[in-house]
């Protein structure tokens, strides 16, 4: 028997992030959840021990390391002047447990302090990139320097084509690293129970996401103050934490809208769409979103400005509808649509659900990230110490 002969060897993935709460930690938890199912790999874990899912990672039974970060700015100054102990700790633990492949699988604060020490340890990196530019508002020179793309991977995961095409024009990395694996959800999916197939209230908007400048929720709140003037039967929901002191003046004089100006905890997060049949994003700028996926799992479809990495996940009447431009107009627009067309509405449910299981299923997402760690690791490559 040959060696191509043989059965995949058992590769040894460590997949790392230390963020505490977001899409970084689930985006971890659920793509361990699907690899660990393989045969043909070994899953390690590094997660912050104040971690929102922490309980969730050690109910796994993985080999984890465990890292004390910070939970605010002083707390943030104090263990960062403890770097060189935690950098020694993650060397060593990759030394002992002669790890393949380190998937960052969303950057840190402290990762750029680190990413040497896993060649020095025979293992390949892989960095799997949210955002290649930071978003307006959140893009600061230091914080720029701490978040931008590793430029010493070997490999790197782009969430959409529109990530990419800026890891090349922007950062100068080589197309032929990049592969592009999409977001799955990043929430559990929901159950829509007993839910009747003429809908006899209004339309139920839902805007969901951390409330920043560019996600253009004035614009979202201004289509919605057209179409009740028309007479048009919709609510909205906003839910999220951030600044809405600009638009609460507007949302106080507008009927049928609820908020909930606050973090959503993961314990809650299931219930986030069962009261919603359309998410609405207005944004002005966007890499892609974790919303979307997890909307398409509920059965939810999306309406969505025809920018950044959104047109990707988007299918225009399949999943949902892309508006044709950022205005208020154009959003009103494909909102009117549904709120007009009960079959479309329907028809969008089922392509959502349909998308969600075919194209952004973990165990798709999972078969690719594994695809592309065997490409990137070389199995004679041998081990050093760190």
């Amino acid at each position: 028997m040959t060696d191509r002969d043989q059965p995949p060897y058992r590769l040894k993935i460590l997949l790392w992030h230390w963020g505490r709460r977001g899409a970084g930690p689930r985006y971890t938890l659920e793509l361990a959840r699907s690899l660990m199912r393989r045969q043909d790999v070994d899953v390690y874990l590094s997660v912050s021990k104040s971690s929102e899912l922490i309980d969730q990672f050690r109910d796994l039974k993985l080999p984890m390391l465990e890292i004390k970060t910070y939970t605010g700015l002083f707390s943030a100054f104090l263990m960062t002047l403890n770097i060189l102990s935690t950098r020694r700790k993650f060397s060593r633990y990759l030394q002992d447990n002669r790890i393949n492949v380190v998937n960052s699988t969303m950057s840190h604060l402290w990762s750029r302090f680190v990413t040497s020490t896993v060649r020095r340890n025979g293992a390949v990196l892989l960095n799997t990139v949210h955002d290649a530019v930071l978003h307006p508002g959140e893009n600061g020179g230091i914080k720029s320097w701490f978040y931008q793309p590793f430029k010493d991977a070997d490999g790197y995961i782009a969430l959409t084509n529109y990530v990419s095409q800026q890891l090349s024009d922007v950062h100068h990395i080589a197309p032929a690293k990049v592969t592009v694996i999409p977001l799955g959800p990043l929430f559990d999916p929901v159950t829509r129970v007993n839910e009747p197939h003429v809908r006899t209230g209004p339309l139920r908007l839902l805007f969901f996401g951390r409330i920043l400048r560019y996600k253009g929720l004035e614009r979202l709140i201004e289509a919605y103050g057209i179409l009740r003037a028309e007479g048009q039967k919709v609510s909205l929901q906003i839910t999220g934490a951030g600044d809405m002191s600009d638009v609460m003046t507007a949302v106080k004089m507008l009927p049928d809208i609820t908020v909930n100006n606050k973090w959503v905890p993961e314990d809650k997060m299931d219930g986030v769409f069962t009261q919603a049949d359309v998410v609405v994003l207005p944004y002005l700028e966007s890499s892609q979103s974790g919303v979307i996926a997890s909307a398409f799992a509920a059965g939810v479809p999306a309406i969505g400005t025809p920018i950044g990495g959104l047109p990707e996940q988007i299918t225009h009447g399949v999943n949902g509808l892309v508006a044709a431009d950022t205005s208020p107009a154009a959003l009103a627009s494909e909102i009117r649509t549904l709120a007009q067309d009960e079959r479309l509405l329907a028809a969008l449910k089922e392509g959502a659900l349909n998308t969600a299981q075919q194209h952004f299923s973990w165990d798709k997402i999972s078969t690719e990230v594994l695809a592309l760690s065997r490409s990137c690791y070389v199995p004679e490559r041998p081990q050093r110490g760190g």
